[in-house]
C-alpha cells in the first residue's frame, strides 16, 4: 500500500488552458470533456504540510495547459519555497503568456529547478509549430526569467522548416541566459511541419516501440511510478493518478493497449479529487492497489515504464548542449 511517507515528487498540471495551438498536442486528441482547470493557491494549501515538505522535486508540466496560464503560479511557487526552501522546482512553457516582470518573479523563485522553455525556431519559424505564440515575447521573457537568476533551457523540436537554424537558436540561447539547448524529435510531422532532411529521425511512438520489445525479451514488468521514484501526477481538475500518461489516456483514449485505466478511472473518479478527498485516503485506497496490480504485464505500460528509460530519453534527443 502507498503512503505521503512514500511520495518525493510531483507531476502537478497547474491549469488546463493553453495560449498555443500545436498540431501535434494531445488537446486536439480528446474525446472526453476537459477544461478550463486551475489548481489555485487555496486548493494547493490542502495538500498536507508533511507531504510538501519532504518533497525532493515538482514538476509543473501538465498534459494539456500551460503553467503561465494560471494567475497564481508565482504564488504557488513562493508558497511552495516558504515550506520547503531547498525543493528542486521545474516547468515548461511556450513563454508567450504573462510580462517581464512575472517571469522575474518567478525565476528569483526557480534557482533550484529549472524552466524549459519551448522554442522551435526563430522569428520566422517558431510560430509554424508553435502556432499563437510571440517570438520577441518568449525572448524578453526568457530574458527577465535568467536575468532574475532562473535556470533556464530551452527546448527546440526539428522539423525542415527550422533545421537550418539550429546553430542560430543555440546561440540565441546563450545570448537569452539559458543554461542548457537541447534539440527533440517531434511525435508526429505532417504536410506543414514536415521530417528534417538533414537526420533521419523516429518519432516517439518508433523509439518507445523499439524498448518494449526489449523489456518484454527480459521479461520485464513496468516499472510504476509511484513504486519506482516515488512520484504522483495531479491533474488541474484536481484528479489523482499514477502519472501523467494515465490522465492523458483518460482524456484522449489514444492507446487501446493501455486498455485497464480508464475503466479503473471512471469506476473511481468520484473519490480521486484531492480537492475534496484527502491524499492518502486516495493513494492508500482501492484505485492505486488496482493500478500497481494491472500496470505490472500491461503491455503499454511495459513500454512506457521500463528499465531502458534513460536510453529512451537518450535517443529521442539529436543534440545536448550545455552553455
Amino acid at each position: 500500500m502507498l503512503s505521503l511517507d512514500d511520495i518525493r515528487g510531483l507531476n502537478i498540471e497547474l491549469s488546463s488552458k493553453c495560449g498555443a495551438s500545436c498540431p501535434f498536442c494531445s488537446r486536439n486528441q480528446k474525446v472526453r470533456a476537459y477544461g478550463p482547470h486551475l489548481i489555485t493557491l487555496a486548493d494547493f494549501k490542502k495538500l498536507p504540510l508533511s507531504l510538501l515538505q519532504n518533497l525532493k522535486w515538482v514538476t509543473f508540466a501538465g498534459n494539456f495547459g500551460d503553467m503561465s496560464t494560471n494567475p497564481e503560479t508565482v504564488d504557488i511557487v513562493s508558497y511552495l519555497k516558504s515550506i520547503n526552501p531547498g525543493l528542486a522546482i521545474e516547468g515548461d512553457s511556450n513563454g508567450s503568456l504573462q510580462n517581464e516582470d512575472w517571469w522575474a518573479s518567478l525565476g528569483s523563485l526557480l534557482q533550484d529547478g529549472n524552466m524549459v522553455f519551448s522554442v522551435d525556431g526563430l522569428e520566422d519559424t517558431n510560430n509554424i509549430h508553435r502556432k499563437g505564440t510571440d517570438y520577441r515575447r518568449i525572448l524578453r521573457n526568457m530574458k527577465a526569467f535568467t536575468g532574475a537568476g532562473g535556470v533556464a533551457y530551452w527546448q527546440f523540436i526539428l522539423f525542415k522548416h527550422n533545421e537550418h537554424q539550429v546553430d542560430e537558436a543555440e546561440e540565441m540561447a546563450k545570448e537569452a541566459g539559458c543554461r542548457r539547448f537541447f534539440v527533440l524529435t517531434s511525435r508526429d510531422y505532417d504536410e506543414t511541419c514536415q521530417r528534417p532532411e538533414s537526420i533521419d529521425v523516429a518519432v516517439k511512438r518508433q523509439v518507445f516501440h523499439s524498448y518494449r520489445e526489449k523489456a518484454m525479451g527480459k521479461e520485464e514488468s513496468a516499472r510504476c511510478k509511484p513504486l519506482y521514484n516515488g512520484s504522483l501526477y495531479i491533474a488541474a481538475d484536481g484528479t489523482v493518478y499514477p502519472c501523467c500518461l494515465a490522465h492523458c489516456m483518460y482524456i484522449t483514449e489514444h492507446n487501446a493497449a493501455f486498455d485497464f485505466i480508464v475503466p479503473l478511472i471512471q469506476k473511481h473518479h468520484h473519490a480521486i479529487n484531492f480537492k475534496h478527498t484527502p491524499l492518502a485516503e486516495i493513494i492508500g485506497g482501492d484505485y492505486f492497489n488496482e493500478i500497481f496490480k494491472l500496470s505490472r504485464k500491461n503491455l503499454y505500460c511495459i513500454m512506457k515504464c521500463n528499465s531502458f528509460k534513460k536510453d529512451i530519453k537518450k535517443d529521442l534527443v539529436i543534440r545536448d548542449s550545455w552553455l
